[in-house]
């Protein structure tokens, strides 16, 4: 398949998206007093200050919250930065695309790059959390070595088809960006997902939302529990299904970016 090969060259040609992405990166921050560790003030910030409030605001202990927050943050943030900024990055790099560097994975692995250095940065900040706790043992953080590269492939086949669709439709990223911010208040990150029964409308309307899927997946074991069942079967068909369906976009329609752009 045309998207399997483009990808599997873009992540041996790693100059155009990876090295370039952390010169940019470094570059952004050289004139700063802190350089790249403002990376992880963001997270720090968010978690820790954050954690604490909503803590009390849930009655949990922060022990208890702290992890539950950082884990769901740091996840969402990256999925939203990488879908976000895929809505336009044909676009962005229309000099390139009309010179003839039309293997189109190598955009969105850029836009990818960025945002996994942030996830790095915040993960740092979330072992660093769950290590702490008395209440995680090292085995369920463990369980991040699956999860994790799960979560992250659903989060590129999504950046790919969002940034054909982008090329296509010029209000892709503000419909995303919109439709997003209903999709946080539907994850359970600033509140625990036990508050909303599943017999409820509440309860069914968060388990249609497939970042609640994706998150719990990777966040429940890392912190000792066991996701729904339904969750590994909604899981394993956006994987397996979403793949499918960017391939499908991509071997159709990705030739016409150029026209689109």
């Amino acid at each position: 398949m045309l998207l399997l090969h483009d990808m599997r060259a873009s992540l041996k040609e790693r100059a155009f998206w990876a090295y370039a992405t952390w010169l940019e990166m470094i570059t952004r921050y050289r004139r700063t007093r802190l350089g790249v560790l403002w990376m992880i003030m963001p997270p720090v910030a968010y978690v820790l200050g954050l954690g604490y409030l909503y803590a009390h605001m849930m009655s949990k202990s922060a022990a208890e919250f702290i992890p539950h927050l950082g884990i769901g943050y740091v996840l969402w943030r990256f999925a939203i930065q990488t879908i976000i900024e895929s809505g336009d990055v044909f676009t962005l790099h229309q000099a390139f695309i009309m010179d003839g560097r039309t293997r189109f994975t190598d955009y969105v692995l850029r836009t990818f790059a960025r945002s996994f250095l942030y996830l790095i940065f915040g993960l740092l900040v979330v072992v660093g959390v769950l290590l702490f706790d008395p209440l995680v043992k090292n085995v369920s953080i463990s369980t991040l070595f699956i999860t994790m590269p799960i979560f992250v492939a659903n989060v590129l086949w999504m950046a790919t088809v969002v940034a054909l669709l982008g090329a296509r439709i010029r209000d892709t990223k503000e419909v995303i960006t919109t439709g997003l911010i209903f999709g946080f208040l539907l994850t359970p990150i600033l509140w625990d997902a036990s508050v909303v029964p599943v017999d409820t409308v509440r309860g069914i309307l968060m388990r249609f939302n497939p970042f609640f899927h994706l998150i719990e997946f990777v966040r429940a074991p890392a912190l000792g529990a066991m996701p729904e069942i339904s969750t590994f079967w909604a899981v394993a068909g956006m994987t397996v299904g979403g793949w499918a369906f960017a391939a499908f976009l991509y071997n159709r329609y990705a030739r016409y970016v150029p026209l689109w752009i």
